[in-house]
């Protein structure tokens, strides 16, 4: 049985990576949902000007966070985008290899 080779690895790093970047993605969004609640609470039960002060700085802050958001996800399916590069070219450099140099070059 042999080794598998090195882009094989690396692509099983940018799998595990991808999962985590996506796990860190559902965190942000499930916080976002809890400064939002935290947010109605307040504005339902603190009638003042500092609970209206307090509501647009948390609406500012969503804002942003969104954001954040959005950026985290482009960089992700940049990654993802990046993978598959790199595993098309894994496929088409073994459909050129017939002579063995690929997996020679591989440590297999």
């Amino acid at each position: 049985m042999s080794t598998p080779g090195m882009l094989t690895k690396q692509d099983e790093a940018i799998s595990n990576v991808l999962k985590g970047l996506q796990q860190q993605i559902d965190d942000m969004i499930t916080a976002g949902r809890t400064v939002q609640r935290i947010k109605e609470e307040v504005g339902q039960g603190w009638i003042s000007g500092a609970s209206s002060t307090f509501q647009e700085k948390l609406d500012d802050w969503m804002r942003r966070y969104h954001e954040v958001i959005a950026a985290f996800e482009r960089f992700v399916e940049s990654t993802q985008g990046a993978s598959q590069i790199i595993t098309n070219a894994e496929a088409e450099a073994r459909a050129q290899a017939a002579d063995g140099i690929y997996e020679g070059l591989q440590g297999a």
